[in-house]
């Protein structure tokens, strides 16, 4: 099994990632990502809306860190495809978070984002689990990081982005729970 790192305190832009990861982690990262938003389910279930919808400061809530996730799942999917077909550049990802940003996350209910993250997540699963072995070693350089990454690795980078968003969804349940 991979060495899990537990890199939760630092800020995501500022996080490092291995490159070269072997394919012999391909149904382990698949299960991760497969299994991510049952656990966002689990951990929300009871959660009050005006938990889940609440802000704290600049930071983004509950149902704004899960409709981040589901908007990112076209990148992930287009980022796999560019390393399938070859290219050399993986495309680029709006690092302001726009569309985030200037979406109505907090006007929907946490339950209903978790379905459309775990249907767009179930594209994702599908995409990959047609890979051949030859296309999950193929490299795209990563625009942000600057370093070849393989399919496997960008799976290692999506589930450990998944967990950098629980990380920040469990920490405003606790800062809210303790006021």
């Amino acid at each position: 099994m991979k060495e899990v790192k537990s890199q939760s305190f630092v800020r995501w832009f500022d996080r490092q990632f291995d490159s070269n990861t072997g394919s012999e982690y391909f149904n382990e990262f698949l299960q991760q990502l497969d299994h991510f938003p049952a656990v966002l389910n689990k951990l929300l279930k009871s959660c009050p809306i005006e938990v889940s919808t609440r802000k704290m400061g600049d930071k983004w809530s509950v149902n704004e860190n899960i409709g981040h996730l589901i908007l990112l799942e076209d990148l992930w999917r287009i980022r796999f495809r560019d390393i399938k077909e070859g290219k050399p550049d993986m495309s680029p990802a709006d690092l302001n978070n726009t569309a985030t940003d200037e979406s109505s996350f907090n006007n929907m209910l946490f339950e209903e984002l978790i379905k459309n993250l775990a249907s767009e997540r179930h594209k994702t699963i599908a995409m990959l689990q047609k890979m051949s072995e030859e296309d999950l070693l193929k490299t795209s350089i990563h625009p942000r990081l600057q370093q070849p990454m393989n399919v496997i690795d960008l799976m290692d980078f999506v589930a450990e982005h998944d967990l950098h968003h629980l990380n920040a969804i469990q920490s405003i349940i606790g800062s809210i729970e303790n006021i």
